[in-house]
């Protein structure tokens, strides 16, 4: 009789940690900062998750004067200084977020390794 199993050995990679943006959406986040007159040496992108939205979880992108504290992690990237909570990196760690500027899907885009589904409308995702 002959074992016809077989052994996965291949090795998944551990989740990239931490946030990146694209050159395009660090374009347009560094765009919105100078718009809105927000002071560049200060202002910080805060991108996390919070329970909610149809699959149980919606991405949140806001700007932050007042930077990080004891419980957030931070990146900087193309110019844009990004701080998530460890909460939201432990859903988000390895996601990039990106800008769509076409006429009917413009805004910032989500891509999330950690996300085994999403609404039809990309704001919201489950683990």
């Amino acid at each position: 009789m002959t074992d016809t199993t077989s052994a996965d050995t291949t090795k998944k990679e551990p989740p990239k940690r931490g946030i990146g943006v694209t050159e395009r959406a660090a374009k347009e986040i560094l765009r919105v900062i100078d718009e809105q007159s927000f002071p560049a040496d200060s202002t910080w992108v805060r991108i996390g998750a919070k329970g909610g939205g149809c699959s149980g979880f919606s991405y949140v992108l806001d700007f932050d004067m007042n930077g990080p504290t004891d419980y957030d992690m931070t990146f900087e990237e193309h110019g844009v200084r990004i701080v998530i909570d460890k909460k939201s990196e432990f859903f988000m760690g390895g996601t990039t977020v990106d800008f769509n500027d076409g006429l009917l899907d413009r805004g910032f885009v989500f891509q999330n390794p950690s996300s085994s589904g999403s609404c039809g409308c990309g704001t919201s995702f489950s683990v």
